[in-house]
């Protein structure tokens, strides 16, 4: 089975390396998107414009904002490129640093792999998502509502994922830690 090859893929080592790469990754791409959010004056939160399955909706938050702050919206979503790269890499590689600490028949470490590759595909999720708000931004008061609508859906699978491997990660930790006592 493909994701038995996790278990020794890649090594030990090379997993820390993309570990450590995440999380520098994320120290610097995180502050400097946030900050081209802040300054777009985006009128919501991140999640209330992504599951609004809205075309109307997503186009009254771009008619609050002028060119500038487009713009700037433009850039901290191109940013998010270098979030997703961060996130999804965190995910992958901490969820083999933890399936690995359990015995090779435990469900544990067997779900651990198929997490590593659901954090993989959660930020590939979030990259398409992304590519529906760049289109949209071509034309951000006349773009065709469909786009918003499957923004939304793609956003909603992407949380639904993003949510899975995190609450996994809890578990597992805990899990772990338990039966270490």
């Amino acid at each position: 089975m493909f994701l038995e090859k996790l278990s020794d893929w890649p090594s030990t080592k090379k997993n820390r390396v993309l570990l450590i790469f995440s999380i520098i990754l994320l120290f610097i791409v995180y502050p400097i998107m946030t900050y081209f959010s802040i300054i777009s004056n985006y009128p919501v939160n991140y999640i209330e414009s992504q599951l609004s399955f809205s075309g109307e909706i997503i186009k009254s938050h771009f008619n609050t904002m002028n060119t500038v702050d487009i713009n700037n919206y433009r850039i901290a979503e191109i940013l998010d490129y270098g979030f997703m790269v961060s996130y999804g890499i965190l995910i992958f590689s901490l969820a083999l640093i933890i399936a690995r600490k359990f015995n090779e028949s435990t469900k544990w470490r067997k779900s651990g792999f198929l997490i590593a590759i659901l954090g993989i595909i959660a930020a590939s999720l979030d990259a398409i998502e992304n590519g529906f708000i760049l289109a949209m931004l071509t034309d951000p008061l006349g773009f065709p509502d469909i786009w918003a609508v499957s923004h939304s859906w793609v956003a909603l699978m992407k949380w639904i994922l993003l949510f899975f491997t995190i609450g996994w990660a809890i578990s597992a930790s805990l899990t772990r830690v338990i039966k270490k006592k």
